[in-house]
Formats: structure tokens, sequence, C-alpha cells
């Protein structure tokens, strides 16, 4: 296994732990731009979940960008976490945990036998990347950097100019509910080093599905 593909399988660890759930090895599905092309699919985004309805259930494939791979990976080839606290490599972190997220949100999804919308699909991983990171953070001593990984995850951002109407919406409704929602996660359980409380609460928000999820995180902004 190359230090990138290790890099995504520990992402896939991480999420994993903080979910309680598991899934096929993300590495397994990984694609290129000429298989996806060959597909029917043209990747525009450093980051995206090619989907194929078949017959018999769905074909899967996560294509992320090389530089996106190679920007998260670690230095060491012989450890696999990414480079979380490196500078200038949050943003491909972050490109590479929103893959990841949409893989296994999918798969564990479909393996309940349950449905997920677009923009469920966009919220779920925008909580995943604050929620992977503040753990990170947490471990290290600095869980009160929260507010500043919160901005920068929910504030400074920019949107593709070739996404059209109803995707820059989506995306940004996504960051609305995720964004509100990182703050009342700080609130309720950061600044009172909560771990446990954090984690339960993650993962049940995690269990709730469509209209059910969207609507919960509509009420903590």
């Amino acid at each position: 296994m190359n230090p990138a593909e290790g890099t995504l399988g520990f992402l896939q660890r991480e999420l994993e732990v903080i979910y309680g759930v598991e899934a096929p090895r993300v590495e397994e599905f990984l694609v290129g731009s000429d298989t996806a092309r060959a597909a029917g699919h043209a990747t525009r985004a450093p980051e995206e979940l090619l989907v194929l309805e078949e017959e018999d259930g769905v074909a899967v494939g996560l294509y992320l960008a090389p530089g996106v791979v190679a920007g998260a990976a670690g230095a060491d080839p012989h450890d696999p976490r990414p480079r979380l606290t490196a500078r200038g490599a949050l943003r491909d972190v972050a490109c590479a945990a929103e893959g990841v997220s949409h893989f296994l949100y999918l798969a564990t999804r479909a393996a309940a036998g349950g449905r997920v919308s677009l923009l469920e699909l966009e919220v779920q991983a925008e909580v995943d990347k604050f929620a992977l990171l503040l753990l990170h953070l947490w471990r290290r001593g600095l869980r009160r950097m929260s507010g500043a990984l919160r901005r920068r995850l929910f504030e400074r951002v920019r949107y593709h100019a070739w996404l059209r109407d109803e995707e820059r919406a989506r995306y940004a409704e996504a960051n609305r509910l995720a964004g509100g929602y990182a703050r009342w996660l700080e609130g309720r359980f950061v600044g009172d080093a909560d771990i446990d409380g954090l984690l339960r609460e993650l993962r049940r928000t995690y269990r709730r599905a469509g209209r059910e999820k969207l609507a919960y995180l509509g009420r903590l902004q």
C-alpha cells in the first residue's frame, strides 16, 4: 500500500471509531479521471463520489485529485497519518476527509437499506471534517482551538465558479447547517471537556436520516 492509500485508510478508521460503524475499505474504490470518464463522468472537482445505478445495486467509485491525496499524506511513508497540523495541508486533508466521509456514509446507509440525499451527504461530510480535526486537536491538548478550526472550515469558504445555482445553494446550506452544529457542539461539550458526551451526540446524529437529520440540525442553529 502506498502512503496516499494509507492516509485514506487512516481517515476512514478514525471516522469509523468516532461513529461506531464499519464499511469496505475506501482504498479499494479509488478511481482515476480516465476511469471516471470511461464510466460517463468527467470530473470537475478535486473530490467526487461516483455512483452508478445497476440492476443489482449501485457501483461506487471515489475520485480524488492526485495533488489532494499527496498533499494530505504524511511525509513518512511508514506513517499513514495525514499531516493534520502541517502548514498549508489543511485544505488537502479536509478534501480527502470529505471524500472518505461521502464513501463511508453512503456505504453505511446502503447497508442499512436506507437512501441518502445529496444535501444529507454534504452536511455529514462537513460535520465529519470538523469532528475528525477537533478530536485530533483534543488529543494534543488543544481543544480550545476549536473556535479557530470552526471559523476556518465554515466561514473562510469559497465555492467553485462553475457550480450551477442549485449546487451552490446545496453546498451553502450544508455549510450553514454543519457550521451551526459545530458551534452548538462547542458550547455544549468542548468547553467542559466532555468528550464522552460529544461522541454520544455525534453517533446519535450520524444515525439520524433524511429530513429528520436536517430538521434536527436546523433546530440547533
